[in-house]
């Protein structure tokens, strides 16, 4: 279990975050709410160990592998879609999660080949190939279609069956949330 104690963030006079606490399951989804700017992915990025916390305490991540989708695919611009998805894990397991995806046949491509829903679904396939315990997700079907989306949403509820699945997603909720954090920002 993760537990989140008033953890606060500000960025110069900004307070982005403002004594955030609760308990997040085991396993599960759980959904990060707020308007824009309001600090989902600052949350994010301090769960992952990116960025600290001005004051408060996070529980329960010692020891836990974390895998991260970001906003961005952040992808190696010289790499092929098979090195990308495999810069943490062996490259069968990130051919077999590129093959999940639909890019079987897109393995030795480099990123300026590919589309920007190519792109992202490259970027989380490798964060599905790497693992982990904690599976974190900042907006992770941003310019997909229907089709590509029902894929991952399905991929990801099986993650969650195992391990917490903390995400983003500003449009409709393809995985029903076990547990809503909601972030005032204000």
């Amino acid at each position: 279990m993760i537990e989140l104690r008033g953890i606060k963030k500000s960025f110069g006079e900004q307070q982005v975050l403002r004594g955030v606490s609760a308990v997040l399951p085991e396993k599960g989804p759980v959904a990060l709410r707020g308007g824009s700017g309001s600090g989902k992915t600052t949350l994010l990025r301090i769960l992952a160990g990116l960025e600290s916390a001005d004051s408060g305490e996070i529980l329960g991540l010692d020891g836990k592998r974390v895998s991260y989708v970001f906003q961005e695919d952040r992808l190696l611009p010289r790499a092929t879609a098979l090195e990308n998805a495999g810069i943490a894990c062996e490259k069968s397991t990130a051919r077999q999660w590129l093959e999940r995806f639909g890019l079987g046949d897109s393995l030795n491509k480099k990123p300026d080949t590919m589309s920007g829903g190519m792109r992202r679904r490259v970027a989380l396939a490798r964060a599905f190939a790497f693992g982990g315990d904690v599976l974190l997700l900042d907006e992770p079907f941003n310019g997909l279609d229907a089709d590509n989306i029902a894929v991952l949403t399905k991929e990801t509820a099986r993650f969650a069956q195992n391990g917490p699945v903390i995400f983003v997603n500003h449009g409709n909720d393809l995985l029903a949330p076990v547990h809503e954090i909601v972030i005032d920002g204000k």
